[in-house]
């Protein structure tokens, strides 16, 4: 076998139904052409799982893939990936995360996991380096996140220390959401770190996988360990000098998440106010008991948080990530207390925090305007401000009892089960769920247009120059001064991140080079907030990619090579949704779409209000597909694109199925 560095070289697959368990070696050409991650797991899922195989069925596979930087000494290099056909959408679905799982995976040997079938009992799978068991989970199945993950790390001979588990066990699991087919549940890695959106977790309860844990022991085989470690000292060196990075260290996505957006345009024109302090970063000092950091990151920009007084007395645990404070907005919930247990009940549920909000404002909205009344809701008053009832319909979600069996099939499912025309407040892109408020719509122009166009739906994490906005968080550094000399040296256009709702082509391709460098990082399992997506001036950017993969791995990469790699896995995940039916209309945002499908306004938003239009977003679509080689009029990779990138056989099987119609 050849020697491999970075790589692991091996696949693990699981199969449920049959019990057997082997080891595969990784194809050596997807190194280079996929780089790991998401690149391997999107190769996969093409390939195995087609428009003939349901997500909730036998069929349908659960992919865990890690890149060649995870569990190095590469800047937060902690991630993982995990993918299948998503329930909720029927099209790709993905999701990452961090903690220490996908660090354990590497060491223990592995790039990949396939789970394959279903299991006729609960069971989890147990890998200890070269062991690997499917064991019974029977005495697991029902039990919360937290309780679970402590009960497999008991077993499993785990070294407690003031409360914690020190042996570097990783665990992936899932809680009740997932057991009870939740659309809203995802998979925690640890107690905090969730594998949120798409209702992965549910396939995860439908195959009757309660979890996966590692112990990994072998370590990373690094080519050259001193240009490593030399490397990676002087990019954290660097970052430190960003203008955001004191920030980033102390509040993490508390600061320029959650709290800024509660200055931004649609806080102020829909949820009421432009200044929500109790919420914003600062409303959650009292509460900091501690901070933490995934494997291999400096920036510990997660929290321990403990509530000392009041009603919530007693609460703790990790958190809170920015997007529970944007939810709160809409709640009208202006407490930072209330928010720590929002966060720790949905991680012990197992229970995405974006799913659940989106969930219950839509119920808000449907209540507030007679739409729904107690009789529909189990005689819970869904008012704003109320904080027990948006507890209790959490756990309604997680459970599928009465009304949160509605809300655990949001939005499309949802809404259809519902009837009473509640899909006008139901909105969506591909059928993942909109922030709130629901018209679809980001902070910018080109911000819709990442979030819109994105392959799992509506998403700002493969995409979205969101720090580069004007008036974000000037006190933070984010200054009219610093966007201004950003845009004139990387664009010669001082105006690129000046004019937020302006056509502007440059700007749009700021947003493609954003999308590269956010795929490039699932790919090779390094966290976005060590890239310039977090530290606009100073973080990683192309070239210190193409550094540590040469330091890791020992193998030649260029700049255009990573850009290349990059548009492959964006071209092979837009091609398996084209398969799957999705066309340019489901690239627009919600209020757009429905004035598309149905010749009218949206009756839930006037216009002037909505600052994208029509012909600006088709402006700016337009330049996005002609910058990814995609087909003006349907959305898709073209023929010729797919072969540049060396996917000829995708091409192919679009042509055969009818889907481009182009010569190959």
């Amino acid at each position: 076998m050849t020697e491999l560095n970075g790589w692991a070289g091996r696949i693990l697959n699981v199969h449920l139904t049959t019990g057997e368990i082997k080891v595969d070696s990784l194809p050596l050409e997807w190194q280079r052409k996929y780089l790991g991650g998401s690149g391997f797991a999107s190769r996969i899922l093409y390939d195995e799982v087609g428009p003939d195989i349901e997500a909730m069925t036998p069929e349908n596979i659960i992919v865990v893939t890690a890149g060649p930087l995870t569990g190095t000494l590469a800047p937060s290099g902690s991630r993982c990936e995990l993918t299948t056909k998503s329930p909720l959408t029927g099209i790709l679905g993905r999701s990452n995360t961090g903690g220490i799982f996908g660090a354990k995976m590497k060491m223990a040997g592995y790039d990949v996991i396939i789970i394959r079938g279903k299991s006729e009992k609960p069971v989890y799978i147990w890998i200890d380096d070269e062991t690997v068991e499917i064991r019974d989970a029977t005495m697991l199945w029902g039990l919360d996140v937290w309780k679970t993950n402590r009960k497999i790390c008991q077993e499993h001979k785990a070294r407690l220390v003031d409360g914690q588990f020190l042996n570097g066990i990783g665990t992936l699991t899932i809680g009740p959401a997932g057991e009870f087919l939740s659309m809203a549940a995802c998979v925690m890695d640890g107690h905090a770190h969730a594998a949120g959106i798409g209702g992965i977790g549910a396939v995860w309860g439908y195959k009757r996988l309660k979890g996966i844990a590692v112990r990994g022991t072998r370590g990373v085989s690094v080519a050259r360990p001193k240009e490593l470690l030399q490397t990676a000292k002087k990019l954290w060196k660097r970052t430190e000098k960003d203008p955001v990075y004191p920030m980033t260290f102390k509040w993490g996505t508390m600061g320029w998440v959650g709290g800024a957006y509660s200055r931004s345009h649609v806080a102020r024109v829909f949820v009421g106010g432009s200044r929500n302090e109790p919420i914003e970063e600062k409303g959650f000092e009292p509460l900091i008991d501690g901070y933490r950091g995934c494997h291999g990151c400096a920036l510990h920009c997660d929290h321990y948080l403990k509530v000392k007084e009041g009603k919530y007395k007693g609460t703790k645990g990790e958190g809170v990530e920015g997007f529970v404070q944007i939810y709160a907005l809409s709640f009208r919930t202006m407490s930072a207390a209330f928010l720590a247990k929002f966060n720790n009940l949905c991680n012990q549920l197992g229970l995405n925090v974006s799913s659940v909000g989106s969930a219950v404002v839509w119920a808000m909205d449907l209540y507030r305007d007679g739409v729904i009344t107690k009789a529909d809701t189990d005689g819970i008053e869904v008012t704003e401000g109320n904080e027990e009832a948006i507890l209790e319909l959490m756990r309604k979600m997680a459970y599928r009892e009465g009304f949160g069996d509605i809300l655990a099939d949001y939005p499309v499912r949802g809404a259809e089960k519902l009837g009473k025309k509640s899909e006008r407040y139901a909105a969506h892109t591909k059928g993942q769920f909109a922030w709130v408020p629901g018209h679809g719509i980001g902070t910018t122009l080109v911000y819709t247009l990442g979030l819109n166009t994105a392959t799992r739906g509506y998403d700002h994490l493969t995409g979205c120059i969101s720090i580069y906005t004007k008036d974000f968080r000037p006190e933070f550094g984010i200054t009219d001064e610093l966007l201004i000399k950003l845009g004139q040296e990387r664009y010669g256009d001082a105006t690129v991140f000046m004019e937020p709702w302006d056509v502007n082509l440059n700007t749009v391709r700021a947003e493609y080079d954003q999308e590269n460098l956010l795929y490039m990082c699932d790919m090779i399992g390094m966290c976005k907030f060590a890239t310039q997506y977090n530290f606009p001036v100073d973080g990683v950017y192309y070239q210190d990619i193409v550094d540590l993969l040469m330091a890791v791995t020992g193998e030649p990469f260029t700049v255009e090579d990573v850009i290349e790699a990059a548009n492959r896995v964006n071209a092979l995940q837009h091609a398996y949704n084209a398969r799957e039916g999705i066309r340019r209309i489901d690239d627009y945002p919600f209020f757009l779409r429905w004035k598309l499908e149905k010749g009218e306004p949206h009756p839930l938003y006037a216009e002037d209000q909505v600052k994208v239009s029509l012909e600006n977003y088709d402006a700016v679509l337009d330049e996005w597909y002609r910058l990814r080689g995609f087909d003006l009029k349907t959305g898709i990779p073209t023929g010729a694109e797919l072969e540049k990138l060396g996917l000829k056989d995708v091409a192919d099987d679009l042509k055969k199925r009818e889907i481009l119609t182009e010569a190959v």
